[in-house]
């Protein structure tokens, strides 16, 4: 099935994105290479001319310590060579692990690269989601400083996030992610055969990272039916297209890590990068599964453990919220609901947050950075309470729409297992005991201000501790054979 929206067309690939409904007309996109073919590494001179970068420019190429392969090549060392035999300076700016021993997005790091840019140069980052995402926000932060735009080439080195075509920037704010806003690259380059050796783990996160839709475009659309965000459109969806079906279609090649169903990989991701930063929101791609998401990272990151792929820590999530859309479907009732008890105090609310995360945090940082984005949503609920009697009024038409939008728990892990990914929370690297699990499942909606399903259960007051146990007996189930 081919992609009716083809990033690697550029031009032609703007031209008919430009027409569909939602697109923010006016809008300076500066997005103008996307190259996903075989060897395209060696095409890395061509682009960084095409986006006006001239040998005279140093590049400032940002990557981390971690090891990768190219065939039998070094990756790394290669791609500077290839950099340096073309005419340029190369300045490598190479991001060190914390005590954790990994490399996060937070702001040291970011501000790490931001000072190795000047106005004269130009900037290359070589890795996967995370250093992207910093080279990106210290060009960004660099930009706004001076009033200037540096050229920014992307060259990714796994399909594992979509990172590398968004103009945000998911970043640790006192241990909780946020998400900044940030600025497009110039120019990204996919070369498959650097991620046809990649490792496969992150492969599978890729996959992974994009099965978040089955959950959050539903909770994208339900926030706009309550009043609750107003940038829904219907462009990511149309953009990105029958998502399930192209990776069912691709399964074999996905596991076998064919050139070929590398570059559609490459293409879908690149797809949901596009699609958020159109949308200028993260809501496309970004609902319920990843704020449980954070929420386990962020009892990781507490516990000073390493924090497991995002990608398939994304997956089992969107499991979890795919079996509570499922229930909230089957058995919401607009009728039982008692309109007056769906509007918490705002203090109660302050308190329960505190409480909630201090065992996380005793300095109660994390917990007063939950609440500072929780309430921004709190007012907002109170200040659409007109909706919700309409919202009622249409349920079934509502009801309709949202299950067209999300797809079954158990044909989610049976896709993602399909492509050899784990169906269990426990086969995570580290793991994750129930308890955990549980706790991310219950407080993610305390974390911040994006609306999710997780928030209608608190204000609808379901019985959360029965849905929790429901929801992990589904998920936990052994999949049936094939």
């Amino acid at each position: 099935m081919p992609l009716a929206y083809d990033p690697a067309e550029n031009e032609h690939f703007w031209e008919k994105v430009r027409q569909l409904p939602g697109f923010p007309h006016g809008e300076e996109i500066c997005l103008r290479s996307m190259l996903i073919e075989s060897n395209a590494l060696f095409r890395i001179q061509e682009i960084l001319r095409h986006i006006g970068v001239t040998t005279e420019q140093p590049l400032v190429v940002v990557m981390d310590t971690t090891p990768m392969r190219r065939g039998e090549d070094d990756l790394k060392p290669l791609v500077l060579s290839v950099l340096s035999q073309a005419g340029w300076e190369v300045q490598p700016c190479v991001l060190q692990p914390d005590s954790s021993g990994q490399v996060h997005t937070d702001m040291p790091h970011i501000l790490q690269v931001k000072e190795h840019l000047s106005s004269h140069k130009a900037v290359v980052s070589v890795g996967s989601g995370v250093v992207t995402d910093i080279a990106k926000h210290a060009c960004y932060l660099f930009d706004q400083e001076h009033g200037t735009h540096l050229p920014y080439l992307v060259y990714q080195t796994a399909n594992s996030v979509s990172a590398y075509t968004s103009n945000m920037a998911p970043t640790l704010i006192e241990g909780v992610k946020r998400t900044l806003p940030s600025r497009y690259p110039d120019a990204l380059i996919c070369d498959l055969e650097t991620l046809r050796d990649a490792p496969r783990e992150m492969t599978i996160a890729g996959v992974g990272d994009l099965l978040a839709v089955f959950v959050s475009m539903a909770d994208w659309y339900l926030a706009y039916r309550l009043g609750m965000d107003e940038t829904w459109t219907p462009l990511p969806e149309l953009l990105m297209g029958p998502l399930d079906e192209l990776l069912l279609q691709n399964v074999k090649g996905i596991r076998d890590s064919s050139l070929e169903a590398m570059a559609l990989l490459a293409k879908l991701i690149t797809l949901g990068g596009i699609a958020m930063s159109l949308s200028h929101a993260t809501a496309p791609l970004s609902g319920f599964e990843h704020i449980i998401s954070h929420t386990l990272d962020l009892q990781n990151e507490v516990r000073s453990k390493l924090l497991a792929l995002h990608g398939t820590q994304i997956a089992l999530a969107t499991v979890l919220g795919a079996a509570a859309y499922r229930i909230f479907l089957e058995r919401f009732d607009p009728e039982q609901l008692d309109c007056e008890r769906c509007y918490p105090e705002s203090q109660a609310m302050h308190q329960w947050i505190l409480k909630t995360f201090h065992p996380l945090d005793p300095t109660d940082r994390a917990g007063g950075e939950c609440w500072s984005d929780y309430r921004i949503k709190l007012e907002k609920w109170y200040s659409v309470r007109n909706k919700l009697q309409e919202f009622l009024a249409q349920w079934e038409e509502i009801r309709l729409q949202v299950a067209q939008r999300t797809r079954s728990p158990e044909q989610i892990r049976k896709l993602f297992a399909a492509v050899g990914g784990p169906t269990r929370f426990s086969e995570l690297e580290p793991p994750f005991e129930e308890v955990e699990v549980r706790f991310a499942f219950l407080n993610a909606p305390l974390i911040r201000k994006r609306f999710t399903i997780g928030d209608l259960f608190i204000w609808f007051n379901w019985d959360r501790e029965a849905l929790w146990r429901e929801v992990w007996e589904t998920t936990q189930k052994p999949l049936p054979p094939e």
